[in-house]
Order: structure tokens, then sequence, then C-alpha cells
């Protein structure tokens, strides 16, 4: 089946879209007194990188890109048979506001910071949420946010990579002989940025590639 106009153009414009909103956590990130989020929890962290991003986009400095770019945090998402209060809420949600369909990128975001964090990073309240299609059913591609309250982000990335590898099968990985790759951005602040794909449990979903980032926090 040939890809519509509108989903011809998505494709076109989606990488951009991405990289802009994993510039911007990058940004809101470097903003913040870091140190002091060393014990906090995920709703905390996560309210305070949103908070940093909106501030960033209504700064007198913000880049052009920025204007048609919105953040919301912890929205609730609209899943077939779950109303109202009954509905899952993603951690952040990125919407571009200058076209229609309005597209939009997913974030879960996880603590890492104790032994069993990889379980929850990867688990039925993390990636597997994208997998399962309850998160970005419409959405070719999505993110992961970890944050680093222990160790280093080398070491996570190291761990997070035989968590991956290890769950292949679990996590429906396809197309990439070591679980992730490298984006390949050219900018340095995101040369971290792994990549892995998954297909869907669903089968009328089509698969998602997953965008890793790991921030630091101690």
């Amino acid at each position: 089946m040939l890809a519509s106009p509108s989903e011809q153009q998505q494709s076109l414009y989606r990488p951009a879209f991405v990289q802009n909103c994993m510039i911007l956590l990058v940004q809101a990130h470097g903003s913040l007194k870091r140190a002091s989020l060393q014990q906090a929890e995920e709703p905390d962290i996560t309210g305070e990188i949103v908070r940093a991003a909106h501030d960033i986009i209504e700064s007198d400095t913000a880049e052009s890109w920025m204007d048609q770019l919105e953040v919301l945090d912890d929205p609730p998402q609209n899943v077939p048979g779950r109303l109202g209060k009954r509905r899952p809420r993603i951690d952040i949600e990125f919407v571009q506001t200058g076209q229609k369909p309005r597209p939009r990128f997913h974030i879960e975001a996880k603590r890492l910071y104790r032994s069993d964090s990889t379980n929850e990073y990867f688990g039925a309240g993390g990636l597997s949420m994208f997998i399962e299609g309850t998160y970005a059913a419409d959405w070719p591609s999505a993110g992961m946010l970890g944050y680093v309250q222990s160790d280093t982000c080398a070491i996570w990335i190291k761990r997070l990579e035989k968590g991956l590898e290890a769950r292949r099968a679990q996590l429906q990985i396809h197309g990439e002989k070591s679980g992730w790759s490298s984006a390949r951005w050219t900018q340095d602040s995101l040369a971290g940025v792994k990549i892995s794909r998954h297909r869907r449990s669903q089968k009328d979903l089509s698969p998602i590639a997953i965008y890793h980032l790991l921030l630091a926090f101690c």
C-alpha cells in the first residue's frame, strides 16, 4: 500500500522533529542544578526538565524552530477501553504545532540508580509500553530517558546494552545485530543517543524506533 501524502510528509520531517526534541531535552537538563536531584523521584525530575524546557522556549534567545514546539508533562493518553482517570499517562509528550496532523513524540523516563533499574527500564512500565502499543501507537518512533543517579552514563549504557540483548526476543528487536545502534547525529550533545527497533505486539501496528538518551544527575 502506498503512503498517503500526509504520511510521506510525516516521514520526511519526523527525523528533524525528533532530533529537535532531543536537543531541547539536553539543553533543559544542562540548565538544572543536577546534584540537587540525585535522590529525586522520576516525576520530580521530569517536572523540572519540562519546566526548564518551557523556560528555554519562552526565552529571548530561543531558536526559531522552538516556536512550534510544545512540551507536556504527564499528559493522559487515549487508549481504547480506558477512560478518564484510568487512561495511562506518558511522562513527556512533544507536540509540533505548525502542521496537521500535529506530530507527537512520546517519551517514557526511568531512574537508573539500583541493581533492578534495568528491569524497570525495559519492563511493563517502561519500554514495553511502546511495544504493546499502549504508548505511541500511531507514531513510528518514541523515546526512553534514563535518569542516571548512580555510577556514570557510560556504565549504564553498557548495562542497558547487555540488558537489551538479553531481552531480544521479549522486546521483539529487529534490524540491529547488537540490539541498538548510534543515532549518528552531528551535534556533540547528542553523541550518546542510541536507537533500537522493535516489532509491535499488535499485528496491525507498524514497527517502532526507540531513541535512548541518558541524563546524569550525580
